[in-house]
């Protein structure tokens, strides 16, 4: 991954090695990885959590081992981590429907117990209560684990008698189904989408997707140099860097709504 590489490219310039694990959302697991690393005896650990309880890493910092938590914050232990700006950037994304006309924005959400997803989900209804809009649970679809099932719950929102005229999509598989659903019903050029998370290709699709961007390289490279000051000897208190997003206009997020038509005047 990009994050990967921007922490190995740190690394190398300190002739250091970088081990990776897969955690694929498994707390158990996160615990697992993290004390085989511990074990070989690794300086320092870059975390992105599954779990929402990282006490149990006290015991590695206490012995000198350094930890920076990345995309989400580390709960019951204090430690750096640096983050992208998940309500920020999710509040622009609504915020730019909006400001292309629509009012019936559907909200596809990642797993409700993820922080960033929560803090996107925020994001979003900052943008409806800042434009005065009303948020519909209606067309709130949330804990939407996989592409497969963001496109099931994106199909039946598009299908429903009063349906969204916009969809804002807070994670890049979540991305995906929705612009799957859309083209399966051939609605892709008459309903917005702008999703959170760059997606691969997103830009050769038709239409091209408008997404918020993560800088995620420069969430590796500070996540790295902060290890490495911790590794060091740094022992000031432990910080959250956060990292600003970036709107990218590609258009499928600049579709107007439809034009409601005007009600026939009757002659006499």
């Amino acid at each position: 991954s990009i994050i990967y590489r921007a922490v190995e490219d740190v690394a190398r310039e300190r002739g250091v090695g970088v081990l990776a694990g897969s955690l694929d959302e498994d707390p158990a697991r996160e615990r697992e990885l993290a004390a085989n690393l511990v074990a070989r005896r690794v300086d320092g650990l870059i975390v992105i959590p599954a779990g929402r309880d990282h006490s149990y890493l006290r015991d590695e910092q206490e012995i000198g081992t350094a930890v920076v938590f990345i995309d989400r914050p580390p709960a019951l232990l204090p430690a750096d981590a640096v983050l992208a700006d998940n309500t920020s950037g999710a509040t622009t994304a609504v915020r730019h429907l909006i400001g292309h006309g629509h009012r019936r924005i559907a909200f596809l959400g990642d797993l409700a117990t993820i922080a960033t997803a929560e803090d996107r989900h925020a994001g979003y209804l900052d943008a409806l209560r800042a434009a005065g809009l009303p948020a519909d649970p209606a067309i709130i679809r949330r804990d939407l684990r996989t592409a497969e099932a963001a496109r099931d719950a994106a199909a039946a929102l598009l299908a429903a008698p009063e349906p969204p005229t916009a969809l804002f999509s807070s994670q890049n598989l979540v991305t995906l189904g929705a612009v799957r659903a859309l083209r399966d019903r051939g609605a892709q050029h008459r309903v917005a989408l702008a999703g959170f998370d760059d997606l691969l290709l997103a830009d050769l699709l038709d239409p091209p997707v408008t997404v918020v961007a993560q800088d995620v390289q420069a969430i590796g490279a500070l996540a790295a140099q902060i290890l490495f000051r911790r590794i060091d000897g740094d022992t000031s208190p432990p910080r959250t860097h956060v990292i600003p997003t970036r709107l990218v206009p590609r258009g499928s997020g600049e579709i107007a709504p439809p034009v409601a038509p005007e009600p026939s005047r009757k002659t006499t």
